[in-house]
């Protein structure tokens, strides 16, 4: 039986790339490059700080080490700055939320988005009493790795297998198949539903209400093999 979901924070409960962009523009202004349009900023998020920065970056010095870890280190100052300017919810998320705390599940976020940043952003976005766990990026290797999975199910108290990993892009779908999760993608965030059937999605949301009713198809599901 189902007992914890897990969602993703960037894409899947809020639209967070304007203030992505805001903070890698800066950062690109202060080294003297070029800055980046909000279709790159896209193509570049899912797999943490690091990772979108050397991506945002020139080719040519992505892997300078040391203009990569200035690069990151002002990106954090201006990210701070502006992270909850322009962040906001999608809309009908919260009452998805409810619902589903509502039900009995426990809830959890993970995010590769740095850990002070995930807990800002989703604290003052919704109610904190609806989260078991609230996670971003630590020492544990960034998605798909399934450690911070893995420790995000132990924390709720929810085996990984009596787990939903809900997110919007092919690291989360990873993600969940990596730590023995079930899964669900949601098409309203940064990538779109042809290229998360080609991810190997297992079910694909388009609202809200959808992820709600595929939470309990699957849940129904796996009360039906225990019978069995």
């Amino acid at each position: 039986m189902i007992k914890g979901i897990i969602f993703d924070l960037d894409g899947t409960l809020a639209d967070t790339i304007k203030d992505l962009r805001t903070a890698v523009n800066a950062m690109l202004t202060k080294l003297g490059y070029p800055n980046r349009s909000l279709s790159d900023v896209t193509k570049f998020i899912n797999n943490g700080a690091r990772e979108l920065i050397r991506r945002s970056l020139p080719r040519d010095v992505q892997n300078v080490e040391f203009i990569l870890e200035s690069a990151i280190r002002i990106y954090e100052e201006e990210y701070a700055k502006c992270y909850c300017e322009k962040t906001q919810a999608f809309g009908g998320v919260e009452s998805m939320l409810m619902d589903l705390k509502g039900m009995g599940y426990k809830i959890g976020v993970l995010s590769n988005k740095q850990d002070n940043f995930v807990k800002d952003i989703i604290y003052k976005l919704f109610d904190r009493k609806i989260f078991n766990v609230v996670m971003g990026q630590s020492s544990l290797p960034p998605k798909p790795n399934p450690a911070s999975a893995l420790l995000a199910a132990k924390t709720m108290g929810v085996k990984p297998q009596k787990c939903i990993y809900i997110g919007d892009s092919d690291v989360d779908i990873k993600t969940a198949f990596n730590a023995g999760m079930k899964q669900i993608s949601v098409s309203w965030g940064y990538r779109d539903e042809e290229f998360l059937k080609k991810s190997g999605a297992s079910y694909i949301a388009k609202t809200p209400d959808e992820v709600v009713e595929m939470v309990k198809r699957i849940t129904e599901d796996e009360e039906l093999k225990i019978k069995k």
